[in-house]
């Protein structure tokens, strides 16, 4: 079987580090890793398991050095985070570097709940993604752009963590409305896995591909953690789905460069407010994978 090769580009993320130690577990696969040059020293132990690194200024190297760096690839996948400069601007220029290179599959840095219900203003990143996706399917020719959506992450630093749902030091679940809507969550391995399987399919993947480790409502996921904790979490409830759009406008005026402040109260919204539900879950397209769960998660992780 000929060896193809998927070009990673944000390899020292979590998300991305994961993405390249799935398609590492793969036959027949060759890792090739885009970093900025001062990046490149972080990426020796993937360069130890047989990934090639090529060092390269993804925001201002010139087409041609892109279009290098991409060359014989099969698929590109983007786990690159940052603002419209890297969401937008490099990555379009990296769309733009495969199709002169050929490749036949770019998977973008979307990463999350539904994007595409979201509203303009509901969210900056999303915002962003949203503008990279109708950037990509002008500039994308032949090349397929599968943009895969997975909720949001099952992970200490996110649902249980930036999200600001959870205070488990407090044993408190902070909720915004009734807590009846259902949501999507996904560890990062999970979704590392269905990336690694989707950057390699030999079939044509869809423009969207949706994946979930587990569908649950917010007070579902309050009493998944409880059953596999064995602690008693305490919900307390800030207002209604109406008083948290106050808040975050509240917020946003008062702090406008401290996306910190209100930012993961977006995420909260889309996440836990319907509106970043997924649509068409596949996880059956790659059935090898079987996702973990919440409680599989938080026992695993003994939260």
């Amino acid at each position: 079987m000929t060896e193809k090769i998927v070009v990673v580009a944000g390899a020292s993320g979590v998300l991305g580090e994961d993405i390249v130690n799935a398609l590492l577990q793969k036959p027949n696969v060759k890792v090739r890793i885009l970093t900025r040059p001062q990046s490149a020293a972080k990426l020796t132990a993937f360069q130890d398991k047989g990934a090639e690194i090529v060092a390269v200024d993804l925001e201002h190297g010139s087409s041609k050095q892109l279009a290098s760096a991409l060359a014989g690839a099969f698929a590109f996948v983007s786990a690159l985070n940052g603002g419209h400069e890297v969401i937008v601007g490099a990555q379009t220029r990296l769309l733009q570097a495969a199709k002169q290179a050929g490749v036949r599959r770019f998977i973008p840095s979307s990463f999350s709940y539904n994007i595409f219900g979201m509203d303009d203003g509901d969210n900056p990143n999303t915002d962003e993604r949203r503008e990279f996706a109708k950037i990509a399917d002008r500039e994308r020719g032949t090349v397929e752009v599968v943009h895969i959506l997975n909720g949001a992450f099952l992970d200490k630093r996110i649902v249980f963590g930036f999200l600001g749902a959870f205070d488990l030091q407090q044993g408190q679940a902070l909720l915004w409305g009734d807590g009846d809507a259902v949501t999507d969550v996904t560890t990062y391995w999970d979704t590392a896995r269905f990336t690694a399987e989707a950057a390699v399919d030999e079939s044509p993947v869809p423009n969207v591909l949706e994946v979930a480790g587990e569908t649950l409502s917010f007070n579902a996921l309050v009493k998944a953690y409880e059953e596999a904790s064995g602690k008693s979490i305490t919900i307390v409830n800030q207002g209604s789905m109406a008083d948290l759009d106050q808040e975050i406008a509240r917020r946003r005026a008062a702090e406008p460069d401290n996306f910190y402040a209100w930012l993961p109260l977006m995420y909260y919204r889309g996440s836990f407010g319907g509106k970043g539900k997924l649509k068409a879950i596949a996880n059956s397209r790659y059935p090898n994978i079987q996702p973990e769960s919440v409680r599989e998660y938080v026992r695993r992780e003994q939260l």
